[in-house]
């Protein structure tokens, strides 16, 4: 059945010199993986339709249950100059692109978690400071993966704990967790949506690393983060 969607690129993995498995998590189906054959200038896709966080219009030859769909055709949806030639926007949305590939499951079809990916990405290319961009992504992307922190932050409530997922009133009795500062600083996050209302935090790198720690204890299965080395030499 031939379908027509919007999509998001995810990652690509090469297979030949003209060949990439492509993982797009789409509109109407989800997270789908795709055999992408004749690739380069003189085949039918250009290098450039699968860079992390390209939105996309695709036609695909859809067949339900199948591990590896077929791509009849695939353009930009909304041109992203500033995303692939801007090393900050470039190198976040290869961040960006790994964490969902890691996080997304396979057909799960969700349009309010598409548009909040859709928006993020339209925001990211108008971004003009985009340094505290990842971690308000990160914060948001919990409410759409099942985990989102509960509570709220208070005097009496100044810990977070991240075994928990809530703001609690002393620190646990073990090493998840964030401290006062910490979890003052991740409820602005939950409650603004731009950086530019975002002060930085004081242990930029240590609190990334905490947030990330947050994913590894609720997605099971979750590896490391390859870019986020890079991401860090490009930030610091």
């Amino acid at each position: 059945m031939i379908e027509k969607s919007r999509g998001i690129v995810l990652h690509q993995v090469w297979y030949s010199d003209t060949s990439r498995i492509v993982h797009l998590y789409t509109e109407h189906f989800g997270r789908l993986a795709f055999m992408v054959k004749g690739i380069g200038r003189k085949g039918r896709f250009h290098h450039a339709l699968f860079q992390p966080l390209t939105l996309l219009e695709v036609e695909i030859a859809y067949r339900s249950g199948r591990s590896l769909q077929t791509l009849r055709s695939a353009h930009h949806e909304t041109p992203l100059p500033d995303l692939f030639s801007d090393i900050r926007k470039t190198t976040i949305a290869l961040f960006l692109g790994e964490i969902l590939y890691k996080t997304l499951g396979e057909e799960e079809t969700n349009p309010p978690l598409f548009r909040f990916l859709h928006t993020a990405v339209t925001q990211l290319e108008n971004e003009k400071h985009p340094a505290l961009f990842p971690l308000i992504f990160l914060v948001h992307l919990t409410h759409y993966l099942g985990f989102p922190p509960a509570n709220r932050f208070t005097d009496r409530t100044a810990f977070f704990d991240l075994r928990e997922g809530s703001f609690v009133p002393q620190p646990p009795l073990h090493d998840d967790f964030l401290s006062t500062s910490e979890a003052r600083y991740l409820s602005w996050l939950l409650e603004k949506e731009t950086e530019e209302e975002v002060p930085l935090p004081p242990d930029k790198k240590g609190f990334f690393e905490k947030i990330l720690r947050y994913y590894q204890i609720h997605l099971e299965g979750m590896r490391n983060i390859n870019s986020l080395e890079v991401l860090h030499s490009v930030f610091h």
